[in-house]
């Protein structure tokens, strides 16, 4: 697990904001505006998210923040949830799809940390009812 693997929104906001950073809360702010409604998180929330406390993490935050740091949205919404989810890891399914699968086809799974692959078989045979179900389904809606 690399540090990326393991930061928090706080430590997002908290490695740019504030005295002595890159920017004030004031101007990450400004700069962190949701581009589907237009939302601006306040400077006021943004030092309380960056102090790790609790405030309520919603899509428009989320993308507002995506905006404001610069930074990739599965990276911003992955420190989101763990840092309010605390004590789970979302990882890709921890077992190897089957070699003839579509390769774009991602599937993420909550587990605490620490959890091994071996550890989940009830996943690993949910995602494998699913895919059956998906195959027998693609044929009869074509015809």
């Amino acid at each position: 697990m690399t540090t990326r693997d393991a930061e928090t929104l706080a430590q997002l906001v908290s490695a740019v904001a504030g005295k002595g950073k890159k920017w004030t809360f004031e101007q990450l702010a400004a700069r962190s505006v949701d581009p589907e409604t237009n939302y601006s998180p306040s400077p006021n929330l943004l030092w309380t998210l960056a102090k790790g406390a609790a405030v309520k993490v919603n899509p428009k935050l989320v993308r507002a923040l995506v905006a404001g740091l610069g930074l990739p949205r599965e990276r911003v919404a992955d420190a989101a949830h763990r840092q309010f989810i605390s004590g789970w890891t979302s990882t890709p399914a921890p077992f190897n799809p089957p070699e003839d699968e579509d390769d774009d086809v991602v599937y993420r799974v909550a587990a605490a940390a620490g959890i091994t692959p071996e550890e989940m078989p009830a996943v690993e045979r949910f995602y494998n009812e699913l895919r059956r179900s998906q195959s027998h389904g693609q044929g009869s809606d074509e015809e």
